[in-house]
């Protein structure tokens, strides 16, 4: 069975983001709060109207002390499909982008449910560099 382009829009993203287990919350017209089962707080950034024309997913971790800019260009060589670096305050960030052109509602489905597996390998990366486990 193939599955239909879909042509996005903020109310059907929304619907979209009805997925178990993860709760989505509208806050401003393009961003939403998202909660995983794992307890990661992530945001949501559309950018388009309607249709819209991608999203972002971004979430911040604090709490790390030896975290460095090495660190986030080593993960960065890494890993295909996110990027990491240091906010403002020097706390690490870990996004993804997908643009919404020719995408199915189950390539946006799995974008939204892949972050939370790629925020917690980051995690722990952030972990045991913190551990001085990885230099």
């Amino acid at each position: 069975m193939e599955s239909e382009i879909l042509s996005l829009n903020a109310e059907t993203l929304r619907l979209l983001l009805e997925l178990p287990g993860i709760q989505a919350e509208r806050i401003e017209e393009d961003l939403f709060s998202i909660t995983y089962p794992t307890g990661l707080k992530a945001r949501l950034i559309t950018y388009g109207d309607d249709p819209l024309r991608s999203l972002q997913l971004r979430a911040g971790f604090s709490g790390f002390s030896k975290i460095e800019l090495k660190h986030m260009n080593q993960w960065n060589k890494r890993y295909r499909f996110s990027k990491a670096y240091l906010d403002d305050d020097g706390d690490p960030l870990l996004e993804t982008d997908l643009e919404l052109t020719g995408v199915t509602r189950e390539t946006v489905v799995k974008f939204v449910q892949n972050f939370d597996d790629q925020s917690n390998l980051f995690f722990s990366y952030l972990r045991m560099i913190d551990a001085g486990i990885v230099e």
